[in-house]
């Protein structure tokens, strides 16, 4: 027998906020920044296919610069503070969680992204009285340790739990953990790229989350 979902944790990029204009500039200015020769197109096209390691390789990046463009994404981040107002949500985000609610399933976020910049957005669209909490991880590349941490947090099981994203390392992260990943078709994988990976279930508009809890 299934067991009920209790909670559904959400990541934040590409998920709940549109940020990937933002992102994709930043993508095309670190790329020269390390001399990465790729068009424009095929940049956004890799990044937003490939795993963290298979990006690596592709771009003949050495683990020798990873902490480097790490802090590179950090001040990305921090500058984003700033563009917070520009941000959209995505269409049907809001009523969703309306609804999450309603049915007294608790909703968290769990982001790469820094909880300053989360926290504001949740304000400017008047959504934060829907989260329980909102979590931020300190490393880019190990989600997994991190959720596994939060559902032991929160008195949570895996079963008992959906994880909402876009991206191929999320995908990857809820393997590990062992976790049911939500892939959303607006964000940065695609529809393309999270069939690809297999999630467990994919969606093309947020309400049809409401069917599966």
């Amino acid at each position: 027998m299934t067991k009920k979902i209790k909670a559904v944790i959400f990541d934040f990029d590409g998920t709940i906020a549109n940020t990937l204009p933002y992102t994709f500039e930043k993508i095309v200015q670190l790329s020269k920044k390390y001399r990465i020769k790729k068009e424009k197109d095929e940049l956004i096209e890799k990044v937003s296919q490939l795993s963290p390691e298979k990006l690596m390789k592709e771009f003949k990046i050495s683990w020798f610069k990873v902490p480097f463009i790490l802090w590179e994404i950090k001040q990305s981040q921090k500058a984003l503070f700033k563009e917070i107002d520009k941000i959209k949500i995505f269409p049907g985000i809001k009523k969703l969680l309306k609804e999450l609610k309603k049915k007294g399933i608790k909703i968290y976020i769990y982001s790469s992204n820094l909880k300053k910049n989360i926290v504001r957005f949740l304000e400017k669209e008047k959504i934060n009285q829907y989260f329980e909490n909102v979590y931020v991880g300190r490393n880019l590349l190990g989600k997994d340790k991190d959720l596994i941490n939060i559902l032991k947090k929160e008195g949570l099981k895996t079963d008992e739990v959906y994880y909402v994203a876009d991206e191929i390392r999320d995908a990857l992260a809820c393997q590990k953990a062992k976790i049911k990943m939500i892939g959303v078709s607006w964000g940065l994988a695609g529809e393309r790229g999270l069939t690809k990976i297999k999630v467990y279930y994919l969606i093309k508009k947020p309400d049809e989350i409401l069917k599966l809890v």
